[in-house]
């Protein structure tokens, strides 16, 4: 992020804003190479509500009635972790004055049901860090039902490379994760719809650039936190999902290396991320 950028942000702005969200730059410029890109974060700044939260969890609640199999899951393993994690969620709320979760029901779900994130719990299961409990209703073209139980290797085996390049680096540090330490780290992609729900059969659809990519095209960044818990040794892992219009930002993402990670990424990674049939006029657009 650009030092111009950044002065003309307010932190926790309402609604939030890109500059608010995007501390810093989620594009690197160098040689494309996966990262895990890591910060630490302080406790107040863990979950982040907006003016959408209303909103948000009304959407939410929508989805869990349509279906929730789909969408929350907790396996027995992580039934103490997760009782942790809604005592974190209560008292953070109450701190902000803001409702507590729900009573009732799944601990997962009621967790899920009070923030504007997305939850998952990772947690040693027979020495290999595993998904156990999930609350995802906006989810990035991924499914929870596909991957709860699973390993993080398995969860990932879609991204190129993550078994060689990424993986060994998340293993580490989820390893060395001392109890109640918190990070965060960012994700982008650049999608076709504003939807916060992108369902997993997208995830290959190709798209072409449109006749106004300012407006049908929208950047969408995944503020991720991870937070060691005391129980189990287990990480629950929230996704914060922000989507603005390309041209709506995109002063922002040309100032913070939009064009030279597009230029960067390799064919492989450009096909994960739909963005191989449009880099070239993409690149051109951007002014680059």
């Amino acid at each position: 992020m650009s030092p111009r950028v950044a002065d003309e942000c307010e932190s926790f702005a309402v609604p939030l804003r890109f500059c608010d969200v995007v501390e810093h730059s989620p594009f690197v410029d160098a040689p494309f190479r996966w990262r895990m890109g890591v910060r630490g974060l302080a406790e107040d700044l863990w979950l982040q509500p907006d003016d959408q939260r209303e909103a948000d969890l009304a959407e939410k609640a929508a989805i869990l009635a349509r279906d929730p199999y789909q969408v929350m899951r907790q396996l027995p393993v992580a039934a103490a972790a997760v009782t942790e994690l809604l005592v974190l969620i209560t008292d953070d709320l109450a701190r902000r004055g803001l409702p507590p979760p729900p009573t009732g029901g799944v601990a997962i779900d009621r967790a899920g049901r009070a923030v504007q994130e997305d939850l998952c719990v990772m947690q040693p299961v027979n020495g290999r860090w595993s998904l156990v409990a999930g609350s995802v209703c906006f989810p990035t073209r991924w499914s929870l039902v596909d991957k709860i139980g699973k390993s993080l290797a398995a969860i990932h085996t879609p991204v190129p490379n993550y078994a060689t390049d990424l993986g060994p680096q998340v293993e580490r540090f989820f390893d060395r994760m001392t109890a109640g330490s918190l990070a965060y780290r960012l994700n982008w992609s650049l999608v076709g719809q504003p939807d916060r729900r992108l369902p997993a059969m997208a995830r290959q659809a190709p798209i072409d650039l449109p006749a106004d990519p300012g407006q049908e095209l929208f950047v969408r960044i995944e503020r991720q936190t991870l937070r060691r818990l005391r129980t189990n040794a287990a990480i629950v892992f929230g996704i914060r999902i922000h989507v603005w219009p390309l041209g709506e930002v995109v002063d922002d993402v040309v100032a913070a290396g939009f064009v030279h990670e597009l230029r960067e990424i390799p064919f492989d990674v450009a096909t994960y991320k739909n963005l191989d049939g449009i880099r070239t006029q993409l690149i051109a657009w951007l002014g680059g």
